[in-house]
């Protein structure tokens, strides 16, 4: 996984909500020091801390860990160099798809562990609010 990256969408994300370090940082619980070296790239997070950074940011997981998914099909290119259809720009599977080709093989062990806690955590949001 390319913390680098995941850091840039992070300070992205929060600079388009116009927060400082600081108000991020009060509104997750963590010190700014942390919030600065997990935008910086130098640092892991636990699923919780980006759950919790994705909702004070009023994003989405995928948001962070992939940037916003492009919605131009000029942009989105398939594995064989095509541009992708008009009904599939907006496919998830097809993006996820492109964008997953180059990973290794633990980073999509990872993604899939995510993908799985996340769908969990939705469930029990779900049945709190029964």
């Amino acid at each position: 996984m390319d913390l680098k990256l995941l850091g840039l969408n992070i300070k992205n994300s929060r600079k388009n909500m116009k927060l400082t370090q600081a108000q991020l940082a009060e509104k997750t619980n963590l010190s700014t020091v942390h919030i600065s070296h997990i935008e910086g790239g130098s640092v892991k997070m636990s699923v919780d801390t980006l759950i919790n950074i994705c909702n004070a940011l009023k994003t989405t997981p995928n948001d962070i860990l992939w940037g916003q998914f492009e919605t131009n099909s000029e942009n989105i290119i398939d594995n064989n160099g095509n541009t992708l259809s008009e009904n599939n720009r907006y496919n998830i599977n097809t993006q996820l798809s492109v964008k997953t080709k180059h990973m290794s093989q633990s980073d999509k062990r990872l993604m899939v562990e995510i993908a799985g806690l996340l769908a969990n955590r939705s469930e029990n949001i779900k049945d709190n609010k029964k």
